[in-house]
C-alpha cells in the first residue's frame, strides 16, 4: 500500500516538474535564468526518462544525481542575475568557498569509496551508485552554504532583493536541504533491522517526495515576470564577506 502510494506521489512529482519549467517559459525568465532553466529542464528529462524505464532503475539515478549535482552551483549562481551588479563581488567570493568545500566532500567521500572491495559491489553498481551520492550531498551542502553567504553578505550590505531572487533562495534552500535529507535517509537505513527498515524508507521517501512536490509548487505560483523598472539597491561600500 504505501509503495503504491509513493509511486502515485512520484508521478505527481514528475508533473510538477514540468509545471515549473512550463511557468518559467511562460514568464520568460529563460534568458536571464539560463542555468535555473537547464536544471528544470534536466529534471524533466530524468523524470521522463524513469517513467520510461521505470524508478527502480539504478543506471537513470546514478546520471540523474551526477548530472544535477554539476548544475546545481551553476543555479545557486544564476538566481541572483537579476540583481547581478549588486553581488557581483559577494557572489564571486561565495562561490569560491563553495567550490573549496565542494571538492573538500568530495575528497574524503572517494577516499571512503576507495576502501570498498570487489566483494563489496558484485552488481558493479554499488560504486558508481555511491558516488553520485556523494557527489549530489556535496553540492547541496555546498549550495546551501553559498546561499547563507549571500544571504549574510545582502543583509550586513543592505542590498534588497527582487522577488523572484527571494524566491528562488528559499527554493533552492529547501531543495538542498531535502537533498541532505535524503542522504540521512540512506545512512539511517543502515543501522534498522530489516524489518523496520523497509517501512522507515518507504515512510521517509514519500515524505521528501511530498516536500518536494509542495516547495515546486509554491515557488512556480510565486514566481512573477521580469522587474525592469526597479534597480537593486546597493551600499556604496565594497560587499563585505
Amino acid at each position: 500500500m504505501l509503495n503504491q502510494i509513493n509511486h502515485w506521489i512520484e508521478y505527481a512529482g514528475d508533473a510538477v516538474d514540468l509545471v515549473l519549467l512550463l511557468r518559467i517559459l511562460t514568464l520568460r525568465l529563460q534568458r536571464t535564468y539560463m542555468f535555473v532553466t537547464l536544471l528544470c529542464a534536466l529534471t524533466v528529462l530524468f523524470d521522463a526518462a524513469n517513467l520510461l524505464y521505470g524508478h527502480d532503475l539504478p543506471r537513470v539515478q546514478i546520471y540523474s544525481e551526477l548530472f544535477l549535482a554539476c548544475v546545481f552551483p551553476l543555479a545557486a549562481w544564476d538566481i541572483f542575475e537579476e540583481i547581478a551588479p549588486a553581488v557581483s563581488a559577494l557572489r564571486r567570493l561565495a562561490m569560491l568557498r563553495t567550490l573549496a568545500s565542494f571538492i573538500i566532500i568530495s575528497f574524503f567521500g572517494l577516499v571512503w569509496l576507495s576502501s570498498l572491495s570487489e566483494a563489496d559491489d558484485p552488481t558493479g553498481l554499488a560504486f558508481p551508485l555511491a558516488l553520485s551520492l556523494i557527489v549530489s550531498t556535496a553540492s547541496a551542502a555546498g549550495v546551501l552554504g553559498f546561499l547563507w553567504m549571500m544571504h549574510r553578505g545582502m543583509q550586513l550590505n543592505k542590498i534588497t532583493l527582487r522577488k523572484n531572487t527571494g524566491v528562488w533562495m528559499m527554493f533552492f534552500g529547501l531543495l538542498m536541504a531535502g537533498q541532505l535529507a535524503y542522504w540521512f535517509v540512506l545512512m539511517t537505513d543502515e543501522f534498522l533491522g530489516q524489518a523496520m527498515r523497509e517501512t522507515f524508507s518507504t515512510i521517509a521517501t514519500g515524505a521528501l517526495n511530498f516536500f518536494g512536490i509542495v516547495i515546486t509548487l509554491w515557488c512556480a505560483a510565486k514566481l512573477r515576470g521580469l522587474q525592469t523598472d526597479l534597480p537593486a539597491s546597493i551600499s556604496e561600500t565594497e560587499p563585505r564577506p
